[in-house]
């Protein structure tokens, strides 16, 4: 499979996906250019159809920038897979809008690539806005992680003690948010896979490559800072952004669960919005509604199939 030809050789391409992020973009694209030394690298910006000035500012102030203008939201996976096709550089970095390198991390991540040739991808380690390091999954999720966190019981926390030492070392899945990866693997296994517009996208990848024999590493001798939820949590995209989750997620379940774990997911899925439906319904009558107690939303998650859009 020959996903694309290398047009010209350097060492690193930077992919970034925008959606009406500008301010914390141009944040993200500063501290890149600022932060990254000691090797040859291009950025791409792959924006969808931002309305908030992104590409004019963009275009201004980074001249250098390669910015690639959809005329509509391609989703997360369509985007970065329009930059991988335009790219030069030997390893692929993919990074979020919401992102800072806070030192010369790309280095890093370069070097020990040379250096180590089993591994094809490679996640540092991401710290909060404060500088301490972040819950950063490195399994599988399993069935049981999923039905957990459709109740609203998993709790995010405990990866800090499940990651153990912070020290190099493989994994079989790394955090979306700095995604580094060989150009060969894909040419080995596929672009992203484009039927997720929004989230599970890289672990989708990460179990196709560890299914190729590839090994992933997580890399926390260096690590980028992560906004969490800035380049999502938009509200006026806010049911756009629950409703492409939730299909997500049923994709995800059909490709990698059993038949069984893939009905009783999606039945505890419709359990829990008719419940919340009940629960806002209750709200609005009482008076005591949030923006949380959407019937409209509600009513279309419960009745909602994975095929609509």
């Amino acid at each position: 499979m020959t996903v694309f030809k290398l047009k010209e050789s350097l060492d690193l391409t930077v992919i970034i996906v925008s959606f009406n992020t500008k301010d914390i973009l141009l944040d993200c694209l500063t501290s890149v250019y600022e932060k990254t030394e000691g090797m040859t690298f291009e950025i791409i910006v792959v924006d969808n159809d931002s309305n908030d000035g992104t590409c004019d500012t963009v275009l201004q102030q980074f001249p250098d920038v390669r910015l690639i203008q959809n005329e509509l939201n391609r989703g997360f996976s369509a985007a970065n897979n329009q930059g991988i096709r335009e790219s030069k550089g030997r390893n692929i970095a993919l990074l979020n809008p919401d992102t800072k390198l806070i030192e010369n991390s790309f280095y890093k991540v370069f070097r020990y690539f040379q250096e180590h040739s089993e591994f094809y991808i490679l996640g540092p380690g991401i710290v909060d806005s404060s500088g301490k390091q972040s819950p950063t999954r490195l399994w599988e999720d399993t069935p049981q992680d999923a039905a957990l966190k459709i109740l609203g019981l998993y709790d995010p926390s405990m990866e800090l003690q499940k990651m153990g030492a912070k020290v190099a070392k493989e994994a079989q899945v790394i955090s979306g948010c700095c995604f580094v990866i060989r150009r060969e693997l894909f040419d080995e296994i596929g672009l992203l896979d484009e039927n997720y517009f929004l989230y599970n996208e890289e672990d989708d990848f990460c179990r196709r490559a560890r299914k190729a024999g590839r090994k992933i590493l997580f890399f926390p001798e260096t690590s980028v800072q992560h906004l969490l939820g800035k380049s999502t949590h938009q509200e006026v995209h806010r049911e756009k952004v629950i409703t492409e989750a939730y299909r997500s997620n049923l994709y995800f379940y059909s490709k990698y669960y059993s038949c069984f774990w893939n009905c009783a997911l999606r039945l505890l899925y419709k359990m829990t919005f008719f419940m919340g439906l009940i629960r806002s319904m209750f709200r609005h009558l009482t008076g005591s509604a949030t923006a949380d107690d959407s019937l409209s939303l509600k009513t279309k998650l419960l009745l909602m199939s994975s095929r609509e859009r």
